[in-house]
């Protein structure tokens, strides 16, 4: 959901709230515990500035105009692309395991998932092991918050 300053599509966007529905059942996203006790589940520009700062990471979103930039962006247009990919380079570590690799796991923000990388984890292997390995995407909606499932009212409230 893409939040906005003053809840039309003409304001400046603020925020943007992830969550899940599978089998008719809202799922919200997980807490960003990492970040402390009001560490958030949504994307804004107080998450972003926590998260770069709690990593020691240069916050290049803020430096960019942030959610308002993000926001002028979209109004632009953009194309979602969804895919089905591996990577040679890292094994992908970044995205679900401990990376930098030259870094120590408990350092925030280089544990990134449970996956323990290793030669399980390259790309060879996966293609070697699971050459069938596919994805379908399916069933996308697109309209006003909570006019695309069943029973948004009441996850809407449950998500605020």
């Amino acid at each position: 959901q893409f939040i906005t300053s003053d809840n039309t599509d003409a304001g400046d966007l603020v925020e943007i709230k992830r969550f899940y529905v599978q089998d008719g059942k809202v799922v919200p996203n997980s807490e960003a515990s990492i970040l402390g006790p009001q560490g958030g589940n949504s994307v804004t520009d107080d998450f972003c500035e926590k998260q770069k700062s709690k990593f020691g990471d240069l916050n290049d979103f803020a430096a960019k105009g942030g959610m308002k930039a993000m926001g002028e962006a979209l109004d632009r247009g953009m194309v979602l692309v969804l895919s089905l990919w591996d990577d040679t380079q890292v094994n992908m570590l970044w995205l679900d395991s401990a990376y930098p690799t030259d870094q120590p796991p408990r350092k925030p923000g280089v544990l990134r998932g449970p996956c323990p990388g290793g030669a399980d984890s390259e790309p060879s292997f996966l293609r070697e092991n699971f050459p069938q390995a596919k994805v379908e995407y399916s069933r996308f909606k697109v309209g006003e918050i909570g006019s695309t499932y069943a029973g948004a009212r009441r996850a809407a409230e449950n998500l605020v």
